[in-house]
């Protein structure tokens, strides 16, 4: 008698889908939770990834300015990116010409932390070196020849038809002035780049074509218009050896190859790029003393390109290229 009920309950299925749906939560909230731990710590490092990349680039804009503005530049662009300052290295090596950045946050644990009592720590790091600008945006329709020759930091005078010391000759029979595609010549369009920059990439062997001269009012109302957006920022002091690469007094320009066709140039291809600081007075009306011959110096400056490759370009103009 006791046998068989015993027997009998042990046939007995009732509350077994209790006990398996019991179980079946349990491990379903388990899983969710692992999931919830991955997901978590994933954003987590992806940001920290962003954050790296983004204040190694920032930092390597400022690779002539010294270690200490190298340094501030990348911790500023990682507050940004929402790295808190105690939470970031930078290490700048190479002679100033090499930085890396490390961005570090808590590892997020939930179901985890019934198997570990500390949550631990997760890290990004990105190395940038210098490098040289391959392609860029907000170039002017303006060029230099790759074979003229000056020093940086003197003055020179662009569209110089003499022989004089402190005048260099931009064009090869055009006085330099570009236009960014066939039939774009224009006044208006080359006062329009002339101020604003043209908005797409130009690239290192690009085409472009060469302008019939040089139209004065557009070159004037162009720089005067870039001469007064730069003074109205006072965020800095404006010198050549002190304005930011964004600055709107520093143009870039293409250095260009002409390509000779029946004796004229028509076209020219594009080898590297320039920094060209403009110098101009003001005068008492407020307005710009602007000549036809444009003053300035070509100046080095780091400035981020779409793309770079390893290496020193002769033009001085540098860009930082991540490596890892």
């Amino acid at each position: 008698m006791r046998f068989n009920s015993f027997k009998r309950y042990l046939q007995n299925e009732r509350g077994t889908a209790i006990v398996i749906l019991a179980g079946a939560m349990t491990l379903l909230m388990a899983c969710t939770a692992l999931v919830a731990d991955i997901g978590v710590n994933f954003v987590t490092q992806s940001r920290l990834a962003v954050a790296a990349d983004a204040a190694a680039l920032a930092g390597a804009t400022k690779f002539q300015d010294g270690t200490a503005q190298v340094q501030e530049t990348a911790l500023a662009i990682a507050a940004q990116n929402g790295i808190k300052a105690e939470d970031v290295s930078v290490n700048v090596a190479g002679s100033g010409q090499e930085v890396t950045v490390t961005a570090t946050a808590p590892i997020k644990l939930f179901f985890a932390k019934l198997f570990s009592k500390e949550d631990g720590e997760m890290s990004q790091s990105a190395r940038v070196i210098a490098g040289r600008p391959t392609a860029m945006d907000s170039i002017v329709p303006l060029g230099i020849n790759e074979h003229a020759s000056f020093e940086f930091n003197e003055t020179y005078k662009l569209f110089a038809k003499n022989a004089n010391t402190d005048e260099l000759e931009l064009g090869s029979g055009n006085s330099g002035a570009l236009a960014f595609r066939e039939g774009a010549e224009g006044a208006n369009e080359f006062e329009y780049y002339l101020r604003k920059g043209y908005h797409e990439v130009i690239s290192l062997g690009d085409i472009l074509y060469t302008e019939s001269g040089v139209k004065y009012s557009a070159l004037k109302s162009g720089f005067a218009a870039r001469l007064s957006a730069a003074q109205a920022d006072s965020s800095h002091t404006c010198g050549f050896a002190t304005c930011p690469s964004s600055c709107p007094r520093i143009i870039y320009i293409p250095v260009y190859r002409s390509l000779w066709e029946n004796g004229k140039v028509t076209r020219v291809e594009v080898v590297d790029f320039a920094a060209f600081w403009l110098e101009a007075k003001q005068l008492g009306s407020g307005e710009w003393k602007i000549d036809k011959e444009i003053t300035g110096r070509f100046i080095r400056r780091s400035k981020g390109g779409f793309t770079t490759e390893e290496g020193e370009s002769p033009w001085g103009l540098s860009s930082g290229k991540l490596v890892e």
